[in-house]
């Protein structure tokens, strides 16, 4: 760690040099690989993740790490690190500039500190469970007002399947029908924290993993929004899925 820097300024220094990798793979062409079924993978993920892993062992007592291509990283210990070297790699792939580096603290169990940038935008989202806010580049955000699904931003998590889109128009029809925009947007991370910020009003994905929503979950609440596990009520950052609303909306 640099002498004087806190923590905080160390991880946000890890997170733009990563970002920068990626801003320059992303002006040229990169390969790809399917893992699943509609689900991407470049040699840019785990470039990211290696550098990331390596940078954040040197600054950290905490040598655990689960992150979203190499899986466990190290021996289990009270504390581990969640991390999404490249979240929205679809949209990466496609050229579109919206994805983002994902890296949550998490002890015994909870997400004590959380950081999402987006390289493209350079916007360094960033919280603690003891900070008493959520900030943006080092200023306080906060959700939206907005109270009412008909005049609602909604984001959906996915990609242009018909089985995807009959899903959420079957798990969602109030939402789906009434909202004033809908759009079917990738990268969880960023999408959320968007939500948190009060760009959107909300966020709704079945299929968002925990390296890709654990942090800007925490972001999420402590900017005054709630967070939801998609199938439930309470909110549990190591399931899969997400429903992430300002307090006006809460829940459908």
């Amino acid at each position: 760690m640099v002498a004087g820097q806190s923590v905080t300024e160390t991880l946000q220094d890890i997170l733009r040099d990563a970002g920068r990798v990626l801003n320059d793979r992303f002006r040229r062409s990169v390969s790809y690989e399917e893992q699943t079924p509609h689900d991407l993978v470049t040699e840019v993920d785990r470039q990211v993740e290696t550098i990331l892993i390596s940078r954040i062992r040197q600054v950290s007592d905490c040598q655990c790490f689960y992150s979203e291509e190499a899986g466990v990283v190290g021996t289990a210990e009270a504390s581990r690190w969640i991390l999404d070297p490249l979240d929205g790699t679809a949209n990466f792939v496609f050229g579109v500039p919206h994805f983002g580096i994902s890296v949550a603290l998490e002890h015994q169990g909870q997400v004590v500190e959380a950081w999402v940038y987006n390289p493209v935008s350079e916007e360094m989202f960033h919280t603690s469970r003891d900070a008493g806010g959520s900030f943006l580049n080092g200023e306080p955000i906060t959700v939206s007002d907005t109270s009412r699904w008909d005049v609602a931003l909604v984001a959906f998590g996915f990609s242009a399947t018909m089985e995807n889109i009959r899903r959420y128009h079957e798990d969602w029809p109030d939402v789906f029908d009434r909202c004033r925009k809908g759009l079917g947007l990738l990268a969880p991370s960023l999408n959320i924290c968007n939500v948190a910020r009060g760009r959107i009003d909300a966020f709704i994905d079945f299929g968002s993993s925990m390296e890709g929503h654990a942090a800007a979950a925490l972001v999420l609440q402590n900017a005054g929004g709630i967070a939801r596990d998609y199938d439930g009520v309470d909110w549990d950052h190591t399931t899969r899925g997400i429903v992430a609303t300002n307090v006006g909306l809460g829940v459908a």
